[in-house]
Parts: C-alpha cells; sequence; structure tokens
C-alpha cells in the first residue's frame, strides 16, 4: 500500500467502533466479502478520499508504531487481506503473490526500515528524462518541481516480470514519499519509476530502493542521493524590471 492508504487505514482503526460482523459493504457483492469500518478511508485509492475541509486531518504513520501495523495485518481474515490487496493492485498483479499474508508483512517491515546500504545485484541512476543515462545526474542543485527518472539495470540477474515495487524516502524527515508497486516492461532488464513530490523537493538526503513484486519482496536495487540545493523555476522575480527564472528541463 501507498503511505498514503496505511496513514488512512491507521487512521479508520482509530474510528472503528463496531465489530467485523458490522462490516460496511464496499460492493464486492457478497457478505464474506464485507470491510470493516477501519478499511473504509481505502475506497478511493493515490489521495481521491482527502478529507473534507473542516475535518480532522489524516493521522500520520509516524504516530504509529510497526507492531501496530503488524497488529491490522495479522488480525485481518485471509479472505479479506486477499481482498484488500487485490482491490489496490492493477489487473493480475494479484497474482504474483503466492501468500499475501506475507507481502503484507513484509511490507509494513520495509516501510519502518531504513536503509542499510546492502550490496544489492542492481543498479539504480537518476536522470530527468525516460533515456537511461550513463551516469547518474548530479543532484546537488535541483528544480523544486523537476520529475526525477529512478532507472534500474539489473543485467538479466533478476526474473523478469511486469512489476516492480518501489520504496521513496526522504532521510532527513524520514517522510516515505513513495511505496507502491509499479508497471514495467516485461522482459526488460533496464526500467523506470518517475516521481515527483506534491510539495516538491526539499534539501537533504533521499534513499530509493526497488524491491521484486513477490511475496518475499526482495531488494534488488538502490540509490541514496543528495540534494544541497533547490531552485523554484515557478517563482519569478523582478530585478530592474526584468522577470527572472530558472530553466526547466
Amino acid at each position: 500500500m501507498t503511505k498514503q492508504q496505511m496513514d488512512q487505514v491507521m487512521l479508520g482503526r482509530q474510528q472503528a467502533a463496531t465489530s467485523l460482523q458490522d462490516d460496511t459493504d464496499l460492493g464486492f457483492g457478497q457478505e464474506e466479502s464485507k470491510l470493516p469500518k477501519e478499511l473504509q478511508a481505502l475506497e478511493h485509492q493515490n489521495g481521491n478520499n482527502m478529507p473534507v475541509a473542516g475535518e480532522k486531518p489524516i493521522s500520520s504513520m509516524h504516530d504509529y508504531s510497526q507492531e501496530q501495523a503488524l497488529d491490522i495485518v495479522n488480525k485481518m481474515p485471509d479472505y479479506m487481506l486477499g481482498q484488500y490487496i487485490d482491490r489496490f493492485m492493477s489487473q493480475g498483479a494479484g497474482e504474483a503473490l503466492s501468500d499475501k499474508r506475507q507481502f503484507a508483512q513484509r511490507a509494513v517491515e520495509e516501510l519502518y526500515k531504513e536503509n542499510d546500504n546492502q550490496p544489492l545485484v542492481g543498479e539504480v541512476k537518476l536522470s530527468l528524462t525516460r533515456i537511461m543515462p550513463s551516469l547518474s545526474m548530479d543532484t546537488s542543485t535541483i528544480d523544486k518541481n523537476a520529475t526525477l527518472f529512478a532507472h534500474m539495470d539489473t543485467a538479466g540477474k533478476v526474473p523478469a516480470s511486469p512489476f516492480v515495487f518501489v520504496k521513496w524516502v526522504n532521510n532527513q524527515t524520514g517522510q516515505v514519499l513513495l511505496f507502491e508497486k509499479k508497471d514495467i516492461v516485461t522482459n526488460s532488464n533496464q526500467n523506470w519509476v518517475s516521481f515527483k513530490p506534491d510539495d516538491g523537493w526539499l534539501q537533504g538526503s533521499y534513499d530509493i530502493r526497488f524491491y521484486q513484486f513477490t511475496s518475499e519482496l526482495q531488494p534488488i536495487a538502490q540509490l541514496t542521493y543528495q540534494i544541497y540545493n533547490v531552485e523554484d523555476s515557478n517563482l519569478s522575480t523582478n530585478n530592474g524590471g526584468a522577470v527572472t527564472a530558472t530553466a526547466r528541463n
């Protein structure tokens, strides 16, 4: 699940006031397929269910421990866990997971885990385009609103798959910026995932880690990069009557 989805699960867990038998039907069509109120906030994916103005804001995952997150997974019935995972995966993605509970447990573990810089089989390079660069770009100065492309090259050492799982984190704040499955090109050793934070890039250290999209969620490639200076190309200033702005790629 994405960071937003995890936060919303946590919020729903706080608000749950009834038993599983009082669950709200989310349209699966069978009594056995109803989800508890603690998952009602996940009716819409990728932030489409942001709270209405004036409502209590969604809590952060940092308000909860890894143990509490695992408790949600471990207490969820198999049928419910399976339907929940399938609901937020593209068609056919869930079939790649032989053990969905193990996948959910590994996802929680990795969500809270700090980068250990372990050597991995793949390589990650950054660029501002979809073209795989020979060297990773210099990120010391970057436009606040730039979209970065994280290219993964496994050199054929990882089984081909149409999916990959990625974690993108700000090491300074501890914020997990991206944590979800992404579709990639099948039978290609080189693939990319693009990303831009909603509020723009900040100075600091960042980590990107790619995983095989399997129940084991095995790390296959990672990169740590630094941003020392952030420029805003959308911010124009008057300087002696002239308008200046940083050029964008």
